[in-house]
């Protein structure tokens, strides 16, 4: 080798020397770019000539590569943690949404509004006479019933607002995994399968974290540097391409339930982390029993006060009522399911006493309500309820055309009450009610109460005819407030409520602590990251300084051969 392979060694490390200055360069200059991976050169010698036997020379330097430092199964495991941070994050938050609404322990809610009705019907029992406190009650019992339908209103607002965060998440995630898949073709185009393409590498490795953020993938790179996208075992991008998602709504038990499937094939995929999965989770699960819990409690709150009011009776008896309910079809039997009662009678029976005013004389006769199913042509339908009233003396009974039981007294001399029912089914149709509705959504006070509160029931009804004195039915209402009741599993109507209350309180917490160990572990992991592909500024200033050396003795190495050469010239 002469003074031109000089030359070429002198070249090779200026050319390598430049090009590690360049990937310094690069490094430096996304120093703060997130997603970033740090660039490494690694360089090597060039194959040795042989100049004699068992002679070597060197022939300079190559750049044997130049890749991203990038350990994938930290990335795998930090995409995870991104998913499992996220979902606990949403769920913390949507719980807090629910925790804010019912507002409990502040004293305007709930708990405080079902206290004061209660005490309101205590207070009436202590004197049954006093119009006062029978309107008070009424007051009562309408802000209770309206702080109800508020709180579901509002419960219902956040299950629609997760609904329409399901279906932006998703949407969202669809058009990550498009980006994805037009990152690929072009990777596989450009770095053909050479591992190259760093900086579109790591605008993928970006669109894939943002894509764990919504939901658990995993991720397997092929040979032509295109990465297949999965959600457990299915694929979700396969081939460069996007497969999509979208969702599936089915009922079941009644309920509608939310499944995410692959668009390609309606594959159903198993969500359940990320976002995505903490959305489904929380309408599926938490809002549902939070509003359960609401209906629950208002529907054994109507059922139980009007099972009561409806066998009492007030100050003044009734001239004629009225039933709230309304059935569908009045020749069905009442315990069929197509009456669409919200309580279900049973066989029994029921006192109904026609009182005369001048006289006081009482006429009681028994109303059967046969329900027992041995004759199902003779179980007791609205309308021959109603004709076995109208049976009794001076008394008139018939369904309205929207389906209601109508009592009404014969003339102004006789007034009506009703007792022992042992069937449920004055309450069941409304008959002399306290409430009106079937559940959260539509509970109110009965608007005949509300226009006369002397109407309220807080006496017993009986045999012996008015007692105007009687305080039976306020206690026996007001004690509801303790009562074990069996829908309830034997809770009274406060403790079935702070049962719930207690239940979201401990979901919360644990989502506060799920999140907190998620973000530990999410920060852990993103530091490991940067330790291993972050830019270490004082590192790359001192590579810098090493390559620039390098530069600089190349380049004094290629004038120390061209001052040879001028040397050989002039002596020529």
């Amino acid at each position: 080798m002469g003074l031109g392979g000089a030359l070429q060694i002198g070249r090779t490390g200026l050319l390598a020397s430049q090009t590690a200055l360049q990937v310094v360069g690069q490094n430096l200059a996304n120093v703060a770019t997130d997603g970033y991976h740090r660039q490494k050169i690694t360089l090597a010698p060039q194959r040795s000539q042989e100049i004699g036997p068992g002679l070597f020379l060197g022939r300079g330097v190559m750049i044997q590569s130049i890749t991203r430092v990038i350990d994938e199964a930290l990335e795998a495991r930090l995409r995870g943690s991104i998913s499992d941070q996220s979902a606990s994050e949403v769920r913390q938050q949507l719980l807090g949404r629910i925790e804010a609404i019912e507002n409990e322990f502040t004293g305007t809610d709930l708990s405080t509004s079902l206290g004061e009705f209660f005490n309101a019907f205590s207070q009436l029992s202590n004197n049954p006479q006093d119009v006062s406190l029978r309107t008070l009650l009424v007051e009562q019992a309408s802000s209770l019933a309206g702080f109800i339908r508020d709180l579901d209103s509002e419960l219902g607002n956040v299950q629609l607002q997760t609904v329409s965060q399901i279906d932006q998440s998703v949407a969202a995630a669809n058009d990550l995994m498009t980006r994805i898949a037009e990152l690929d073709r072009q990777i596989a185009v450009a770095s053909k399968g050479s591992g190259g393409a760093p900086g579109l590498r790591d605008q993928r490795d970006q669109l894939l974290s943002e894509l764990s953020k919504f939901l658990d993938i995993s991720t397997v790179e092929q040979s032509s540097g295109s990465v297949d996208v999965f959600i457990g075992s299915l694929p979700i991008i396969l081939n460069n391409r996007s497969r999509g998602i979208e969702l599936l709504n089915e009922t079941v038990n009644g309920q509608t339930v939310t499944k995410v499937v692959i668009s390609a094939d309606k594959s159903p995929l198993d969500i359940s982390s990320g976002e995505l999965g903490a959305l489904i989770q929380f309408k599926e699960q938490d809002i549902q029993d939070a509003i359960g819990a609401m209906d629950t409690l208002a529907e054994q709150l109507i059922n139980q006060v009007n099972r009561l009011h409806s066998q009492g009776q007030g100050i003044d008896l009734l001239d004629a009522v009225t039933g709230a309910t309304t059935i569908p079809d009045a020749t069905v039997a009442l315990n069929d399911p197509s009456a669409d009662l919200a309580v279900v009678p049973s066989h029994g029976s029921f006192q109904l006493h026609i009182v005369q005013k001048s006289t006081g004389r009482v006429i009681t006769t028994t109303v059967n309500i046969d329900l027992d199913g041995i004759n199902p042509a003779g179980d007791t339908t609205l309308t021959s309820l109603a004709a076995d009233i109208d049976a009794a003396a001076n008394v008139s009974a018939t369904v309205t055309s929207d389906g209601r039981l109508q009592i009404t007294a014969d003339s102004n001399d006789f007034q009506i009450s009703f007792s022992d029912d042992s069937s449920g089914v004055l309450a069941a149709l409304g008959v002399n009610t306290f409430f009106t509705g079937r559940d959260a959504f539509d509970i109110d006070v009965n608007g005949l109460l509300v226009a006369s509160p002397h109407l309220i029931a807080a006496a017993a009804s009986s045999a012996d005819g008015q007692n105007p004195g009687d305080n039976t039915n306020a206690l026996a209402i007001s004690a509801l407030r303790d009562q074990g009741l069996t829908p309830l599993n034997g809770l009274s109507l406060t403790q079935f409520w702070n049962r719930h209350v207690e239940d979201f309180a401990v979901r919360q917490a644990q989502a506060r602590e799920n999140f907190k160990a998620d973000s530990v572990i999410r920060e852990g992991l993103t530091n490991q990251r940067q330790s291993i592909s972050g830019v270490n500024a004082d590192e790359e200033a001192i590579d810098l300084i090493q390559y620039q050396r390098a530069f600089q003795a190349s380049a004094r190495f290629l004038t120390v051969i061209d001052e040879m050469f001028q040397t050989l010239i002039a002596a020529v």
